[in-house]
């Protein structure tokens, strides 16, 4: 999905670094390699983004950015008719599971190179934790708005609401790596599909009860 605030030299640098860094990993991807695939110099590079670190936070916020925006729009057309019959909803949470879950996803193995990488670089586990309180932020409004238009989470507030989205995003995060360690696609899907089920479904007092527990431990 072209984003029309990059330039033609800038998709094409994101375009091939995207790709590079999926495939070979952060360490392995030289710039010099990803400036001669893009036909540009390496100063002309360098004047986009300065660092390794900085194309690399791009490269993965632009997919994240782009997924974000596919998955709202799909949602507004299909997701109304799909989620709006709870006595459908196991068969439609498989629908969609089957739509837009099972792809590979290029995002999934640069998200996973970021968190090893940030691991011993600074600057990029400060980039990366930017972005992931962002995908909070962005997930809960999603939460918020299916609230609104299907009747789910009724009764929850929003800082409520904010919880269930940093579980959800912390879920999305190992379905990513069970994804990638070749897990068996069939658990896979009966453990996403269950998970947002009982998501959907949830009740307020329900939910109460439980953080009442919780608070006793």
């Amino acid at each position: 999905m072209k984003d029309k605030s990059l330039t033609d030299t800038q998709e094409k640098i994101i375009s091939i670094s995207a790709k590079r860094f999926a495939k070979n990993g952060f360490q392995k991807t030289s710039l010099s390699d990803i400036a001669k695939a893009a036909k540009i110099s390496k100063g002309t590079l360098f004047y986009h983004y300065p660092s390794k670190e900085d194309l690399f936070f791009v490269v993965l916020s632009q997919n994240i950015d782009s997924a974000f925006k596919e998955e709202f729009e799909y949602y507004m057309k299909q997701g109304f008719k799909l989620f709006k019959d709870r006595n459908k909803l196991l068969d439609d949470l498989t629908t969609y599971y089957d739509s837009r879950m099972i792809k590979s996803k290029l995002i999934e193995r640069l998200w996973l190179e970021g968190v090893i990488e940030s691991e011993h670089n600074p600057k990029l586990q400060q980039m990366l934790s930017k972005k992931d309180d962002e995908i909070v932020q962005r997930t809960a409004e999603m939460l918020r708005f299916a609230r609104t238009q299907i009747g789910i989470l009724e009764g929850f507030d929003d800082s409520e609401v904010l919880r269930m989205a940093q579980g959800l995003a912390a879920f999305f995060r190992g379905m990513f790596l069970y994804r990638i360690m070749g897990k068996d696609v069939d658990e896979l899907k009966n453990i996403w599909v269950l998970t947002v089920y009982n998501l959907y479904i949830s009740e307020k007092h329900a939910h109460d009860e439980q953080q009442e527990k919780l608070g006793k431990k």
